[in-house]
């Protein structure tokens, strides 16, 4: 993707309250080694994971790798960062969305043990599933899809609540994929709408 990767940014209807403050999902930037290996050291986050970055060296070149994604057309990561009225937090987790086949794109993510039980993963998960079937969004007219290993009852609870049903569930295939994961998939996204008018012109 010849553009570079938006940020996005919470609104009203995807969860937030006025005690809460607003999030914003920006790409990841090599600033961000430090708190990434800081995360990645947190057991939970690590018994989930199939990479693990230990060092800063590590967490820049997964920095890099997630921006040559996006420049190859084949993800979006973002780092899940509150935007407080004192200046933008140091990021609290992490959302990517990759291509997946054909047709659909997959959405992945983690978050710090300070992010988890505020609402923080279901929040960031609803605002890219609609950025996902944007019009304007490069994963326009795929269908969103989520997995996580079985056995993460907190990220199944999490997909069911932002509607990504449970469809189905995948063998474990290691390195990549150690366990068995359960796979949710979103409602097939809805045509966009320059496609609608295409149609109806024909």
């Amino acid at each position: 993707m010849s553009s570079p990767q938006p940020p996005l940014r919470d609104t009203p209807g995807t969860g937030t309250t006025p005690s809460a403050p607003p999030l914003l999902l920006r790409p990841w930037a090599y600033e961000d080694a430090e708190p990434l290996v800081r995360h990645h050291r947190d057991p939970h986050l690590r018994a989930w994971l199939a990479t693990h970055l230990d060092t800063t060296r590590q967490a820049r070149a997964w920095v890099y790798a997630q921006n040559a994604g996006w420049a190859a057309g084949a993800r979006a990561a973002f780092a899940i960062v509150e935007d407080t009225a004192t200046g933008r937090t140091a990021p609290l987790g992490h959302i990517g969305v990759t291509r997946e086949g054909a047709a659909a794109v997959r959405v992945g993510y983690w978050t710090a043990p300070e992010a988890r039980g505020r609402g923080i993963a279901s929040r960031a998960l609803t605002r890219v599933a609609r950025w996902v079937t944007d019009e304007d969004s490069p994963f326009a007219g795929r269908t969103p899809e989520l997995v996580h290993a079985v056995g993460n009852e907190g990220s199944c609870r999490t997909a069911l609540a932002c509607g990504f049903p449970l469809s189905g569930t995948l063998p474990a295939a290691p390195p990549a994929r150690p366990r068995a994961q359960h796979l949710h998939t979103a409602a097939v996204p809805r045509t966009p709408h320059r496609a609608q008018s295409a149609a109806r012109a024909a």
